[in-house]
Order: C-alpha cells, then sequence, then structure tokens
C-alpha cells in the first residue's frame, strides 16, 4: 500500500515547515547529524551538519504539492535576454572654457618684468577678461634680474620691443624678486644694501625709467610685496624706496601693494580678503609667490592707476562743460558771478580761560574757625535745622514732604 510513503513524506515535510531540516536534505532524504569533535579529522572540504553527497543543483523554494507527493516540477521557464540599445555617440564631455581671442583691441597694457611679475600678468588678464577693448600682452623674462645681469640688458630689451612694433597704450613694471645680491662694480663685489650698492642699483633703476621716458610711454611700476621671511622684507621695504623715487622722478606711476598683504600689525600674512572682500589665501606656501586670488589682488591694485593713466573713467577724467559764448561775442557771464558772496563767517565768542589746576588743599590740614582759632569739636547744629536732624537720625521720623517733590503722595486738592 502507498500508506506508508506517505507518512513518510508526511512526515519530512513537518520537519521542513519546522526548520529542522534545509531543503537539499528534505529533497534527498538523506543527511548527516553534526557530530561534535575536531574539524580537523573529517576529510577536506566536509563539515559538521552538512551533506555528505556531493554537491547537487539548488532546490527550489518554498512548499508545493507537486514535490510533496513525488511529482516532477515543470521546468522554469527561460527569461529572453534584455537587449539595451548601444549608445550611438559618446558622452560629451567636460566643457572646456576657451579664452575668446580679442579682436584689435584699442588698449595695449604691456607687462615687463621677472618671475613676481608673471603673476601680475596673469591677474591682469583675469581683471580684463571681460574687457574685449583692452588687451594685455607679456614680455615677462622670469630668470633674469638686475644685479647680475647687464646693466643696459633691461633696457634695450624694453627699446627692442617698443621699437619692433609692439602697441604699448601703457607699461607696468615689476621687478626685483631676484636682486638681494652682491653687484659687480669694476674688480670689487659691493654687498647687497650699501650704500654704494643702492647708488649702483639706483642707476639701473633710472636706465629702465629712463627709457619709458625717452619714448612717452606711461608706466606704471607695481612695487615689491612683503615676503615670509622677515630679513627679506626689511631689504624690499629699502628697494621699493628707490623705485619709488626713481619712477616719481621719470614720470611714472608708482603701485605701493604692500598693505594688501600685511595683517594689522604690518606683518607678512599668506591670508587676507580678496577683490571681493572675501577670506582666502593670497600667498603660496614658500611664501615668495601669489596664488590666483593674490594675482587678482596685484591686478587689483595696478588697474586703479591704469586706468586713471589711460583716462578711463573717472572724476578726474570728466570733461568740463562747455559754456557758449553769446552771438555778439561778449563774454558770456559766469555762473559764480551771478550768485551771491558768502556771508562773513561769524567770529567766534571768547570763552573764559580754565585755569589749568585748582587749589590745593591738603589732606592732613587741621580745621580752624572763621577768626583762626582750631576747631576742638564738630559744628552744632541750631534751630530749625537741628531739629530736622535731630527727629529724622534719631528718633527715625522722616521729614515732610514738599509740595511738588517726588516723596509727595498727597492728594491734590479739588
Amino acid at each position: 500500500m502507498r500508506i506508508v510513503p506517505i507518512l513518510h513524506r508526511l512526515t519530512l515535510a513537518l520537519l521542513l515547515g519546522a526548520g529542522g531540516l534545509d531543503a537539499a536534505q528534505a529533497q534527498s532524504g538523506y543527511y548527516q547529524q553534526p557530530a561534535y569533535r575536531d574539524q580537523r579529522a573529517y576529510p577536506p572540504g566536509y563539515y559538521p551538519g552538512k551533506l555528505v553527497q556531493p554537491a547537487q543543483p539548488q532546490p527550489q523554494q518554498g512548499f508545493s504539492f507537486r514535490r510533496f507527493f513525488g511529482a516532477q516540477e515543470p521546468p522554469a521557464p527561460a527569461r529572453a535576454p534584455v537587449s539595451r540599445p548601444r549608445r550611438s555617440t559618446p558622452p560629451p564631455a567636460a566643457v572646456v572654457k576657451q579664452e575668446k581671442p580679442k579682436v584689435d583691441p584699442s588698449t595695449h597694457v604691456v607687462v615687463f618684468g621677472d618671475a613676481l611679475a608673471s603673476y601680475a600678468r596673469r591677474g591682469l588678464d583675469a581683471h580684463f577678461e571681460d574687457d574685449q577693448d583692452i588687451a594685455v600682452v607679456s614680455k615677462v623674462r622670469s630668470d633674469t634680474n638686475l644685479v647680475r645681469s647687464d646693466p643696459a640688458d633691461w633696457p634695450n630689451f624694453i627699446k627692442a620691443t617698443l621699437d619692433g612694433g609692439q602697441k604699448t597704450s601703457v607699461a607696468v613694471v615689476m621687478l626685483g624678486t631676484n636682486d638681494r645680491q652682491s653687484i659687480r662694480d669694476g674688480d670689487e663685489s659691493v654687498e647687497p644694501l650699501s650704500d654704494r650698492w643702492r647708488e649702483l642699483y639706483r642707476q639701473r633703476i633710472d636706465a629702465i625709467t629712463g627709457v619709458l621716458k625717452e619714448r612717452k610711454v606711461p608706466f606704471v611700476w607695481i612695487g615689491l610685496p612683503p615676503m615670509k621671511n622677515s630679513k627679506i622684507s626689511d631689504d624690499l621695504v629699502a628697494m621699493n624706496e628707490i623705485y619709488k623715487e626713481s619712477v616719481q622722478r621719470n614720470g611714472g606711476v608708482y603701485v605701493d601693494i604692500w598693505p594688501g598683504f600685511v595683517d594689522e600689525e604690518n606683518r607678512y600674512t599668506d591670508t587676507g580678503p580678496d577683490v571681493d572682500g572675501d577670506p582666502t589665501k593670497l600667498r603660496t606656501n614658500e611664501g615668495v609667490f601669489f596664488t590666483r586670488a593674490g594675482a587678482r589682488k596685484v591686478a587689483f591694485f595696478a588697474d586703479t592707476e591704469i586706468k586713471r593713466v589711460l583716462g578711463l573713467g573717472g572724476a578726474a577724467t570728466a570733461a568740463a562743460p562747455t559754456q557758449i559764448a553769446p552771438a555778439d561775442g561778449s563774454s558770456a557771464p559766469s555762473v559764480e558771478a551771478a550768485l551771491p558772496p558768502p556771508p562773513d563767517a561769524a567770529t567766534p565768542a571768547a570763552l573764559p580761560q580754565k585755569p589749568l589746576v585748582g587749589p590745593v588743599l591738603p589732606l592732613t590740614r587741621q580745621e580752624v574757625a572763621p577768626g583762626g582759632a582750631l576747631v576742638s569739636a564738630p559744628p552744632k547744629l541750631t534751630g530749625d535745622n537741628s531739629y530736622t536732624v535731630q527727629r529724622a537720625l534719631r528718633v527715625g521720623i522722616a521729614p515732610d514732604s514738599r509740595a511738588g517733590r517726588a516723596d509727595d503722595f498727597r492728594w491734590p486738592n479739588p
């Protein structure tokens, strides 16, 4: 009879539902009880509680009447592969902002100088980026200085640039980063920042500013900023004085950027407000060069003087109103003449002079009576005043309030 197999399958189903067997053991009807002993006694790949049989296909999960009564499960329908459309075009690359070339600008700002001048040029490029009428031209030589090269090197380079057809509306000069070195004076080596060194260095600065003055090119000289090394900063202060004196003597404009890169105590700082007033890092880690924000700040200092030199905007360049002369040829009356004269200024009233010091009163002086006799006892009050004092201080009776005073709480008469 088929009663025994059915009971056998029912027992297995109950064990499967109670969690006593896993699906593979229930399907095969054979399982291994776990043995609690050292696992090293078992062969490789075998662990207690696992089936000894080789790996079989993973059974289907869940309860099924077909499997309960021994019927074969139908195979699962095959899933059709999902086809994904191929990308016909590659993904767009990151958009790189391309600089728009400036076509025939009317103003050319030519930058001369050494390594620091390259940062000033970058700042000016960013500052005039949206102005299609102003072009910034770089004539920077980062590996040069004024003390080790020929004294005529930089003047000849500026002459060749100006005479070679380079349009120059205004020249911007920034030099001196590597000039804290000795200068050869014949067979001697002159120590930096000595009196003779300053004289020779001033001659080299005059040669540069003299060329720009001779060519009648307006120029702006940017001073050197403070450095992280305090000794270098002290030397640059003296060098900036030489630049300023030579530039102003030859008709140029000197731009002092020192206040923009120091703190409230006039000491070097690598952070500070940028051109928008937001605190940011202005100098690089070595304490010599500028970050992008620092270069923009240098350009911001120079931009004011550049625009003033070129006459671009500002109240100083505003055209004065023209006066129309009368038809009969007589001079036009001025507006100032038609205005009434201002009233005379009132004479200030003389105030009595206040003495510098008052009378000297010694703290240890003994009190005397009006006649000059010493006061042997404190003065006594007599009359009505003594009555009020005695009542208030000895008896504790408060004095009567006066009419209209703050302590007068009497109800006013109707």
